[in-house]
């Protein structure tokens, strides 16, 4: 019976530290979710923008970069290309598709790098009036976005950690969305606000995945284009 006892006293170490062992690796596996970038959570904003553009109630997530890990990989390839424009290429993100459609009716959004007065060479930069039924400019939170009946773009500073970090502040993070549900006669066209929101929150959820230093778009944007452009620069 002692021997027994002194054989249990012995292994309890070892069982713990396996216990132990397991509880962080399940930590650790336990991470944030692999696929921030696409999943659009039910009851979120975004969710909520999104039934609005798509003029759905429900829809699925086609995923073209089904991991961040991937996604983070192919923008930071990117950046590296820089001083080798024809090396660089647009990173698709992600596409929504209204259930039951027909044809090519979707959300689909991309990511790629610009140069830092893009926005500004952006065709939909420059307009009339905001009552007008042309592209529409806005301000949100230090980024700029264009949008029409079909297509949205925000341009935002993303500065990257470590190496790349100089690279970053040469560049704009540009998230552009197709809306082709869209296509043909539109007669709501505060639906181009509702597709800057979602763009707004999406480009949000890119930053975070890349870890943009600055922290950019942290606070919830209140989407009203701009008063005018005349005199914009």
């Amino acid at each position: 019976m002692m021997m027994h006892d002194s054989r249990s006293r012995r292994l309890r170490p070892v069982v713990a530290l396996c216990a132990l062992a397991l509880t962080a690796c399940s930590s650790e596996s336990a991470g944030p979710p692999e696929d921030r970038l696409c999943k659009v959570p039910a009851g979120s904003p975004e969710e909520k923008s999104l039934h609005t553009v798509l003029r759905a109630d429900t829809f699925r997530t086609d995923w073209h970069q089904p991991r961040d890990a991937r996604f983070v990989e192919k923008v930071e390839e990117n950046l590296r290309n820089l001083a080798d424009p024809a090396a660089m290429y647009t990173v698709t993100g992600c596409s929504y598709v209204p259930k039951g459609q027909v044809g090519i009716g979707r959300a689909t959004i991309d990511f790629e790098w610009v140069p830092l007065d893009a926005a500004k060479k952006d065709p939909a930069y420059k307009r009339k009036d905001p009552a007008d039924k042309e592209p529409r400019t806005y301000r949100l939170n230090g980024a700029t976005g264009v949008s029409n009946d079909v297509f949205t773009s925000l341009y935002v500073s993303c500065l990257l950690p470590g190496e790349l970090k100089e690279s970053s502040k040469r560049v704009l993070l540009r998230t552009n969305a197709a809306f082709t549900v869209n296509l043909g006669p539109v007669h709501d066209h505060g639906t181009q606000d509702q597709q800057m929101d979602f763009v707004y929150r999406m480009t949000r959820k890119a930053t975070e995945v890349l870890g943009c230093e600055n922290k950019p778009l942290e606070k919830d944007p209140a989407v009203k284009p701009v008063a005018s452009q005349g005199s914009a620069s």
